[in-house]
C-alpha cells in the first residue's frame, strides 16, 4: 500500500459549514507538501486504492508532513526584480478525491496555499490610508474596510443576463469554463448592492481567485463532487447555496439562471460568526498627476476571443464600455458595464479529467506563476508580466523590468485569457 500524505492544514480563520454526510479529501501526491488532514472516503493515488475511515483522521487532524520547498524570498524594493520561472505542473499526478469520480488532473486543488512557485516580481501592493483596498477609491465608512470581501460566482451566458449588482463589484474575474464559455467571479467589498446574481457553480480555477483575499465569503451554488471537496480545503467562509437557505429564486428569470442572494444577509452571517478577514490591496493605484510608464500606448478598443465567447472593450472617456458577443453589456438597471481598468493575464488551461453533462472537458485555468499580460487604463495599455507567486498572494503587474503598473482608482475587471486571444485596436 502506498504511503499516505495528508492535505495541507485548514487555517484557523477558515471554518466551513458542510452538509451532513459529506466525506472529504485527505491524500495527495508527495510533491505537494503536507499538512493537516480532513475526513475522507476512498482516495486513489496513481490508480492504487487506499481506504481511510473518517474517524481516524477527524479526531484531532494529526498530520503526516512531507519535505517542503523553502519559500522563495520576496524582493526588498518596489523596483525591478528577476522573475524565476518554475513550472508548477512538475511533480503532480492525477488524484481521485471522491469514489466513483474521475481522477482530478489539475494543480490548484493540490497546492498548499502559501507554496511559492515563482519569485515575486515586486513587493505586494500597498493600500493608501482611507481608501478601499480593492478599488483605491476613498472609503466613506471606515468600518467597511474591516469586513471580508465577498466572492460571488455568476453565470455569464446570454440567458443569465442582465446581471444584478455587477456594477457594484470592486473586482470581476472572467474565467473560461467548459464549452469555451465564460463565468464571472465578482468580488464585492466597498459597496453593498441590494441583490446579486444569478449565482452559479464554482470551478477549481476559483481557488486562485479567492485564496488571495484573506478568508472571503464565497457565494456559490455548488460544484461537481470532487471539485467541491478540493475548493472547500482553502481559506474562505463557505456561505454557498449548498450550506445556507438564504438564497432565493427570482420569478422574472428563467430556471437555472434565477438563483439570487442578498449580500447584506451574507455579510451579517459572517459577522455574527466572527469569520472572514479584511482583504489586502491587490493593485497599485495612481493619482491624477501620476504618469503611466513610458511604454504605455493609446488605444480606443481591444478584444478577447474565448473559444465560444468574444469580449470587446471600447474606451468612452472614463471607462472601458464592455460588449459580449456584439451585445452591449448592461446590468439589471440598464446601466452599461464600463470598468475603469481591465487587466488581462494569459494563463495555462488544463483538462481536469471531469466532463460536464454535454461531454465537454471541465477545465482549470492556472492563475499562478507568471505570464504575459496587459493593463488597460485611462485610454492606454501597457504590456506587462503578471506574477502570482502562490495561491494566497495577490498578483503583481509589472513592466518587463519589474516596475509595477498603477491603475486608475475604480472598478477593475481581470480577464483570465487563453494564449494568443487578445487583439488591440488601432490607437
Amino acid at each position: 500500500m502506498p504511503s499516505q500524505i495528508s492535505l495541507p492544514p485548514r487555517r484557523a480563520l477558515r471554518r466551513i459549514l458542510l452538509p451532513a454526510g459529506l466525506f472529504v479529501l485527505a491524500v495527495l501526491v508527495g510533491a505537494c507538501g503536507g499538512g493537516g488532514g480532513t475526513a475522507v472516503d476512498d482516495v486513489v493515488v496513481d490508480e492504487t486504492t487506499t481506504t481511510t475511515t473518517e474517524a481516524a483522521i477527524a479526531v484531532d487532524e494529526t498530520t503526516t508532513t512531507a519535505p517542503q520547498e523553502q519559500p522563495l524570498s520576496p524582493p526588498t524594493t518596489r523596483g525591478p526584480a528577476p522573475v524565476l520561472d518554475v513550472d508548477p505542473i512538475e511533480g503532480f499526478g492525477a488524484i481521485n478525491v471522491v469514489s466513483g469520480e474521475p481522477s482530478y488532473r489539475g494543480i490548484l486543488g493540490q497546492l498548499d496555499a502559501d507554496r511559492a512557485v515563482v519569485q515575486a516580481a515586486a513587493l505586494p501592493p500597498e493600500q493608501a490610508p482611507g481608501t478601499a483596498p480593492l478599488t483605491g477609491l476613498p472609503l466613506g465608512d471606515s468600518s467597511i474596510a474591516e469586513r471580508p470581501a465577498m466572492v460571488v460566482k455568476i453565470d455569464n451566458t446570454a440567458a443569465a443576463r442582465p446581471h444584478a449588482g455587477l456594477n457594484d463589484a470592486d473586482l470581476v474575474y472572467v474565467t473560461q469554463v467548459e464549452g469555451g464559455f465564460t463565468r464571472l467571479a465578482a468580488v464585492f467589498h466597498s459597496q453593498t448592492p441590494p441583490e446579486i446574481g444569478p449565482v452559479r457553480s464554482a470551478r477549481t480555477t476559483d481557488i486562485s481567485v479567492f485564496s488571495s483575499l484573506n478568508g472571503p465569503i464565497f457565494a456559490w451554488s455548488g460544484a461537481n463532487p470532487g471539485h467541491r471537496v478540493l475548493i472547500r480545503r482553502y481559506e474562505m467562509v463557505d456561505l454557498g447555496a449548498a450550506t445556507r437557505s438564504e438564497y432565493y429564486r427570482a420569478a422574472d428569470r428563467p430556471s437555472v439562471y434565477d438563483l439570487m442572494t442578498d449580500p447584506t444577509v451574507l455579510w451579517g452571517i459572517a459577522e455574527s460568526a466572527g469569520e472572514g478577514g479584511a482583504p489586502p490591496a491587490h493593485f497599485e493605484y495612481r493619482s491624477e498627476i501620476t504618469a503611466l510608464p513610458a511604454s504605455a500606448q493609446a488605444t480606443s478598443s481591444f478584444r478577447i476571443d474565448y473559444p465560444s465567447a468574444t469580449m470587446e472593450y471600447a474606451w468612452n472617456g472614463s471607462g472601458w464600455a464592455r460588449t459580449q458577443n456584439s451585445e452591449p453589456h448592461l446590468d439589471a438597471d440598464d446601466v452599461p458595464v464600463a470598468p475603469e481598468n481591465v487587466v488581462i493575464a494569459e494563463v495555462r488551461l488544463v483538462d481536469t479529467g471531469k466532463r460536464d453533462g454535454a461531454g465537454s472537458p471541465v477545465v482549470e485555468q492556472q492563475f499562478i506563476g507568471s505570464g504575459r499580460g496587459w493593463v488597460f487604463t485611462d485610454g492606454q495599455f501597457v504590456r506587462v508580466v503578471w506574477t502570482k507567486p502562490s495561491l494566497d498572494a495577490a498578483a503583481t503587474w509589472t513592466t518587463p523590468d519589474g516596475v509595477p503598473v498603477p491603475l486608475t482608482p475604480g472598478q477593475t475587471w481581470v480577464e483570465l485569457a487563453p494564449a494568443d486571444s487578445v487583439t488591440i485596436g488601432e490607437s
